[in-house]
Order: structure tokens, then sequence, then C-alpha cells
């Protein structure tokens, strides 16, 4: 009797092992394909951030296995791809282990980046514009370092009111015909532009400089970036807190007749200095450059340089009308008004979803 309940004992021992490695085999099996998919999905998240990334990952332990996953640009169905090839393991070395492969073909989304249409110069604005000093305003095109460009330049100031030009300060810029001038201290009517009207009227927020929603910028979206931090952007309603170099989206919201004043914007992509009241005040720009779109409320004193394009948006700016009264340099630049606005596009790109931008899937 003893025998035979010992014998029972060890076959439900055994049914129990059984039923055990049953129960580890099936979510080996389940778990190793997720490591699998989870590998090929991290990769290509990490592309969408970084396009140029192939190095893939080498026995990477994850969530529980060890995954290899390679990279390979090809072709698929005639497209230029990514291949992506993710190999998991679970249990490696005993009776217990699985593997399984996930393959799948990345394309990159693009996004076609549009030209704010607000940009009408090197300096657009919504208000007087006075020029003193050695500020030089240049509307011909420029490279990101600011050296000359023969073609794609625009107007050097572009107002909805009045401009005066003094002091030594000179303007440069491209008429409608596409002929050049150098900065002069008397610049020909072509390139200046005032007493303009907006079709519309004069956008007053940043995001409706930049498009609207037409653009793919709706109210609040330059301000929502700035907030994710996504390329290195930056919110604050205190200057004093920012980080330098300045990247992607800095959205300085001051309060109610707030001024900015001793700016250091030395950086690249797009500046905001504005609030719902727009009267906030960016004032003695002295440290740059800077690199990209300026969108301010008040913009007074441009004491170093801005290759890219500015823009004024208040009528009637608190601080005064005078743009610069030192040495600095306001450049347009076409290259950097495009990587400033594909800065911008970063957070679109990448909240595309990663199965929106693979073509094709294979287990």
């Amino acid at each position: 009797m003893i025998g035979l309940s010992a014998v029972t004992f060890l076959n439900i021992l055994k049914a129990g092992d059984k039923l055990t490695e049953s129960s580890v085999s099936t979510y080996n099996a389940a778990q190793v394909k997720n490591i699998a998919e989870a590998g090929a999905q991290m990769a290509v998240r990490k592309m969408i951030v970084e396009p140029s990334w192939r190095t893939g990952f080498s026995n990477l332990s994850l969530m529980g296995g060890r995954v290899n996953v390679r990279l390979v640009d090809t072709t698929f169905t005639g497209q230029a791809v990514t291949k992506v090839q993710s190999i998991a393991r679970v249990s490696i070395g005993s009776s217990l282990e699985k593997s399984y492969t996930a393959i799948c073909y990345f394309q990159r989304a693009t996004i076609s980046t549009v030209r704010p249409p607000a940009i009408k110069g090197a300096i657009t604005a919504n208000t007087a514009i006075t020029t003193l000093g050695n500020l030089t305003v240049d509307g011909q095109n420029h490279d990101t370092s600011g050296g000359f460009l023969a073609a794609g330049g625009t107007l050097g100031i572009w107002t909805t009111q009045t401009l005066s030009r003094s002091g030594n300060s000179k303007i440069g810029g491209t008429n409608t015909l596409g002929t050049n001038y150098s900065p002069s201290k008397t610049p020909p009517a072509g390139i200046i532009a005032t007493s303009q009207v907006f079709p519309g009227g004069f956008p007053l927020s940043p995001d409706s400089l930049m498009g609207g929603p037409l653009n793919g910028y709706p109210e609040g979206t330059l301000k929502a970036i700035a907030m994710s931090g996504a390329g290195g952007s930056q919110y604050t309603t205190n200057p004093g807190t920012l980080t330098y170099p300045l990247r992607g989206v800095t959205y300085v919201e001051l309060p109610d007749g707030g001024l900015w004043n001793s700016a250091t914007i030395t950086g690249s992509g797009i500046l905001v200095v504005h609030n719902t009241t727009v009267n906030a005040g960016i004032k003695n720009l002295n440290t740059g450059p800077f690199k990209g779109i300026l969108l301010a409320d008040d913009i007074v004193h441009v004491h170093c340089d801005i290759i890219g394009a500015v823009i004024a948006i208040s009528s009637s700016p608190s601080s005064g009308n005078c743009i610069g009264n030192g040495s600095g340099r306001i450049l347009y630049s076409g290259d950097a008004v495009t990587n400033a606005t594909n800065l911008a596009n970063l957070r679109s790109s990448n909240s595309v979803s990663v199965n929106q931008q693979i073509l094709y899937w294979f287990e």
C-alpha cells in the first residue's frame, strides 16, 4: 500500500513537472515573440529620431531574454527601405530555449516643409521700424554660417507701418525680380515694403504666423512642442532658466508687459517670446548667434547675429520701435528657416506611429 502511494506521489510530481514545463514553454513561446517584436519596434523608433542610425542591437538584454537586431538598407516593392531583422532567444542553453525572428521593412515618414507664410523679409513687422547705429539688415539669401547665396533672397524689411533708417545702419535684400542689392545706407525702394496689408489681418500668435492649422500649426502647437522637450526644446516663464545652446522650439512666455532684457539667444531653431496680451518684449539681444526664426511681440536692440528671419508681432510695442542701434546683423537665410521649420516638425515626425512607417511585417 505504501509502495503504491509512493508511485502515485511520484506520478503526481512528474505530471506537475510536465505541467510546469508546459506552462513555461507556452510562456516562453509568447515572450520570445514579444521580445523579437519589441526589438524591431525599438530599432524603428530609434531610426525615426536618428535617421542615419544602422548600428542595431547586439545581444541586448530585454524582457528576460536576449535580442539581436540587424539593419540593412535595401529595396522593397521598388521603394528604398531599411530591413529590420530582430532575432530573440529566451531560456538560453536550457531544454526550454525558444527563439523567434521578426522582420519588417521600414520607410521613414517624410514631412513636406512649408515656408511660414508670414515671413515676408529678413524682418517682418506689424509695427513701425527704426534702424540705428551699425545695424545690418540683409534680405539676400545666406547659408547658415552667414555666407552669401546668389539665389533665394527676399525683401530686407516688410512692415505694416513705416521704416526709418538712420545712423550708419544698412539695409540689403532681393527684389521681386530676383535682383540682389548689398546692404547700403541708401537701399532701393524695391527691397523695402512699408504700409503693407496682410491678407486677413496680421497674425497675432506664433502658430498663426507659422501658417496655422493648414500648415500643421493649430493654436498651441509651438508651446506644446517646447513643453515636450522634443529635440532639446524648452518652455519657460523665466529666461534665466534656459540652457544653451537653444535647440528645437524655445518658448518664453512672459507676464503682461514682461521684458527679457540683456538676452542671450545663442542657438538655433524657433525662438518665441510671446504672451496672450501680445506685449512680451525681448531687449538688448547681446549674445548670439541665433540661427532660425525669431517670433516676438516686441523686439528692441539686436546687437548680435540672427541668421534666418525675424518677425515682430505687436502693432504698438511698449519698448519702442528701434530694432537695432548697435553692430548687430539680421541676415535672411532660407536654409536656417527650413532647418527651424523641420525642427518644429520633429514632434509631428515622431507622432507618426511606428506601424504607419512600416511597409511590411513578416514573422
